[in-house]
């Protein structure tokens, strides 16, 4: 009898669970062509972007000036290695002369 009583739960569940799945599946068939559309739609549907990047372009900007103000070389390290060059000539001719 107990067995009886098991088997006959157990076949209760498993046609409620396929009830359930029979609902399940025909909520999804109906409602499959509306997503199905509305997904299209968002493929086809162009995204307009407007990015502002003037605080970025200044800060670029910014690191540029610095960077050309540190790499410049200063005339007075010319000056002296125009000094330095003019004296080694001077040498040279010196020497050559001698």
């Amino acid at each position: 009898m107990r067995d009886n009583l098991s088997q006959r739960k157990l076949l209760e569940i498993l046609t409620s669970e396929i009830e359930q799945l029979k609902e399940t599946t025909e909520n999804v068939k109906e409602v499959a062509p509306e997503i199905a559309k509305q997904l299209e739609e968002l493929k086809t549907t162009k995204l307009k972007v407007d990015l502002n990047t003037g605080k970025l372009e200044q800060i670029l900007k910014d690191h540029e000036n610095v960077l050309q103000r540190k790499l410049v070389i200063p005339r007075w390290f010319l000056v002296l290695i125009g000094v330095v060059v003019l004296f080694l000539l001077m040498e040279v001719m010196w020497l050559l002369v001698r």
